[in-house]
């Protein structure tokens, strides 16, 4: 690449979620831009993530939008064999490219919180219904000791101890 920079975009879809095996992933609609810096040696790589991704509501399973707006920067150099750090990339002088889409993907799945649900009230009410029908917290409160799994039951006498 020449000194300076470059800018690159791409667009990412359910493709090229399917193709980073990407499996929570149900849709995407996901614009990039990557700007590459060369300072003499290294290429420093600037990334830019900005759109919507579909992924499963932990709590119904039903499809929910997540919003994805996210940066990366990143150093890549040529040296005499492979490495990778926390922010320097070294490439072997064999290879004449750089794939970015893992680091892409992985910027992607790094946005997507641990636990992922829908907004309070929009879940799906079958499966919030049924949910609430059989977790032990569903019921635990309720004053008839026959809705109660006995499995339960000891834990409930000691939270009521408390």
């Amino acid at each position: 690449m020449p000194t300076g920079t470059q800018e690159f975009t791409y667009h990412l879809g359910l493709d090229f979620f399917r193709k980073m095996e990407s499996s929570d992933v149900s849709s995407g609609d996901v614009n990039v831009t990557l700007s590459v810096k060369c300072v003499g040696d290294v290429y420093k790589l600037f990334f830019t993530l900005e759109g919507v991704i579909g992924i499963p509501c932990d709590r119904c399973l039903d499809e929910m939008e997540h919003r994805v707006n996210a940066t990366y920067a990143m150093s890549v150099k040529y040296g005499d064999e492979y490495y990778e750090g926390d922010d320097l990339t070294v490439i072997p002088e064999s290879c004449d490219t750089f794939n970015v889409a893992r680091v892409i993907n992985d910027t992607v799945m790094l946005t997507i919180p641990i636990m992922h649900t829908h907004e309070e009230g929009k879940c799906n009410e079958e499966m919030s219904r049924l949910l609430d029908e059989h977790s032990a917290h569903g019921n635990a409160d309720d004053e008839d000791d026959t809705k109660c799994d006995p499995r339960w039951e000891a834990l409930r006498k000691l939270k009521n101890n408390n």
